[in-house]
């Protein structure tokens, strides 16, 4: 078992990078100890240079990272050494990469992030149960809320929290909450996709038990392979039947909960880990809860490793190894093709004023609300995220409901022949909301600034005609589901996509990704047909060209599944490629590589290769290759050829 990674100097100790993911220390004198091994071993033939070193009760192992830095993966010495040494070799080799043009303070701030599943695997539980049976409950139980008020909300689709992760270790357990109602069934297949464990949760009513025997039934079809256990939840009430009996209908594990009970916590979250550590042939330490896991909050993807948060209001510590090292190394430097290295900023302080652009960050879209009018209500029908910037719909859609009966929707129309009206720009937590009105929708654009505003709104204008067009037979017995319009999303994609795909895309499948935002059966049909045939096909165009559905439909699933992290895009860069700049650098691709990208963009202009505009800059043709790959997928270059 991993329980610290470190990335220390090598002719003094000095750490330059740490974490810990168990409370075992490993201190000064077990790295000074480390050193002496490691120099012995250098010097000792006939012994491999990546041979562990013991320091004290730990194993380490470990594997130089250029010149003058080692990668430390110390562990208890109950993995085997073959699977460790690979994790050792492929994770210094991965921070190599990441130090071609970044400085030591990026690798320190993203040294989880960069070594990704070498260090954690993911695992993914599943509560499923009939409505009303306490799964949300559990849910808050789980992570230190209090029972939700005003008494039973219906879970709709898959419930916010599966947004959350459990990290015990080096293990990030997502727990999802599946709607047990008869019209989500169907999407089950899909969300399946990656379950490690399922809870099938019941409230221990005979009834209840009886219907749970029922969808018991429907796992078993739809993931026959996957361990299941029961909770026998709601205990507490008279009626509620014996967990042993309740095994014997059932046929499964069954333990007993009454999810209302604070006490009941810890043994609930031991009962979670100790089935997922099982499940994954790991052995739990001999700790207390609180010292084995910390919360985490989506912020982007659930399965990617992200900053630690601190869970303190939910009960959970984290563990962080040193709060207050300084970076060893601190100018952010690239290796020219002739083998000389320079600091990146003094390459672009270097060139001609004329060539770097004046950098101004373009206007961002970071969600967009389609918004139902419902008797002189408005309803949000569904919203997007362009980002990973949290935003609450109902409060933004009730805000525009608010300014809209307080003085309406206005005014700067185009004509008495338009269709829409637009309100003047709302400031919302320090972004811009952009509203446009039609008879029956509103369509809400949160942008990062008004830069574009013109071209958003006749984006906008467009968007409404041709949803009241999809949708211009609906109003006579509409019946206020708003779910009926959420099909729109593909036309919406089509004119204001969550991000270019091109068809040379190269699509490959996550195990699985956050909550899709739609309750649509016909939504979640086509995103699981695309999805489904993605195995089959390697690129965009292949999967247009197998699947029969419309090319919007199939673009339209791929950007939110993307988006949700389901699947991955490549694209294949090459030294000859011809690349042509389409877009702008943003502020923190700018941050993240410096100016001299902002100069590389603006030399592509599609007659030169890469492997030319690369030396003209005298930087690291590998490292620039890395940055062109975001670039071509963040829509800022294109290949040409």
């Amino acid at each position: 078992m991993i329980h610290n990674v470190l990335l220390i100097e090598k002719d003094t100790g000095a750490i330059v990078a740490s974490t810990r993911f168990w409370k075992i220390d490993f201190g000064e004198s077990e790295i000074v100890e480390f050193i002496h091994g490691f120099k012995d071993l250098l010097i000792t033939e006939g012994l491999s240079e990546d041979t562990p070193i013991f320091a004290g009760e730990h194993k380490v192992f470990h594997h130089m990272v250029g010149d003058d830095l080692i990668l430390m993966l110390v562990t208890d010495g109950r993995d085997e050494d073959r699977v460790i040494n690979h994790k050792a070799r492929e994770g210094a080799a991965r921070i190599e990469t990441a130090l071609r043009g970044q400085s030591i303070g990026y690798v320190k701030d993203n040294l989880q992030d960069i070594l990704g599943e070498l260090i954690f695997t993911r695992f993914k539980i599943s509560f499923v149960g009939s409505g009303g049976v306490g799964k949300s409950t559990l849910l808050r139980l789980l992570f230190g809320r209090e029972p939700a008020p005003g008494g039973y909300v219906p879970t709709i689709n898959v419930a916010v929290d599966s947004s959350e992760t459990i990290q015990f270790g080096t293990f990030l357990v997502t727990i999802w909450d599946f709607a047990g109602q008869a019209v989500f069934q169907d999407l089950w297949a899909f969300y399946f996709q990656g379950t490690d464990v399922i809870f099938l949760i019941t409230d221990s009513s005979f009834r209840n038990v009886m219907q749970t025997k029922s969808l018991l039934r429907n796992i078993k079809k739809e993931a026959p392979a996957v361990p299941l256990f029961i909770i026998a939840n709601k205990q507490d009430l008279p009626e509620s039947m014996q967990s042993d009996k309740i095994k014997r209908l059932l046929g499964a594990p069954t333990f007993q909960m009454v999810a209302t009970d604070k006490t009941r916590r810890e043994e609930f979250i031991r009962l979670m880990l100790e089935v997922a550590a099982k499940t994954v042939g790991v052995q739990l330490p001999d700790l207390p809860v609180s010292e084995m896991i910390t919360v985490r909050r989506r912020t982007e993807e659930v399965e990617a490793v992200q900053t630690r948060i601190d869970a303190t209001e939910s009960g959970y510590e984290t563990v962080p190894y040193s709060e207050d090292q300084e970076d060893s190394i601190t100018s952010s430097t690239v290796t020219t093709t002739g083998g000389e290295t320079r600091d990146v900023s003094s390459i672009a302080s270097e060139a001609d004023a004329e060539a770097v652009s004046v950098f101004s960050d373009p206007a961002r879209i970071l969600h967009l609300l389609l918004i139902v009018q419902k008797e002189g209500m408005f309803e949000s029908s569904y919203h997007l995220d362009y980002s990973t910037e949290l935003i609450d719909a109902n409060a933004v859609t009730s805000l525009i409901s608010a300014l809209d009966s307080f003085s309406g929707i206005d005014g700067d129309s185009e004509g008495a022949d338009s269709k829409t009206d637009a309100l003047e720009n709302i400031e919302h937590e320090d972004n811009i909301v952009m509203v446009e009105k039609s008879n029956h929708f509103v369509l809400a654009l949160v942008v990062t600034n008004d830069s574009q505003e013109d071209e958003h709104r006749r984006t906008m204008a467009s968007l409404l005609a041709d949803v009241e067009t999809m949708y211009s037979d609906t109003w006579d017995d509409w019946d206020g589901n708003t779910t009926i319009f959420e099909p729109s999303v593909f036309t919406i994609l089509s004119k204001a996509p969550l991000k270019p795909v091109s068809l040379d895309y190269i699509v490959r499948s996550r195990e699985a990704g956050r909550a899709l935002p739609f309750k649509n059966r016909d939504v979640g049909a086509a995103v699981v047909a695309v999805k489904s045939a993605i195995e089959g096909n390697e690129t965009v165009g292949g999967l247009v060209r197998s699947l029969d559905l419309p090319r919007d439909h199939i673009l339209g699933c791929l950007q939110i599944l993307e988006q949700y992290g389901w699947i991955d895009f490549k694209v294949e860069i090459k030294d000859d490629s011809h690349l042509r700049k389409i877009g702008d650098v943003d502020a923190e691709t700018r941050k993240a590589y410096g100016e001299v990208v902002i100069k590389f963009v603006n030399l592509c202009d599609g007659t030169k290769p890469l492997d030319e505009v690369v030396k003209s800059l005298r930087v690291s043709l590998p490292a620039m290759r890395f940055v062109v790959q975001k670039l071509v997928l963040d829509a800022v270059l294109e290949v040409v050829a």
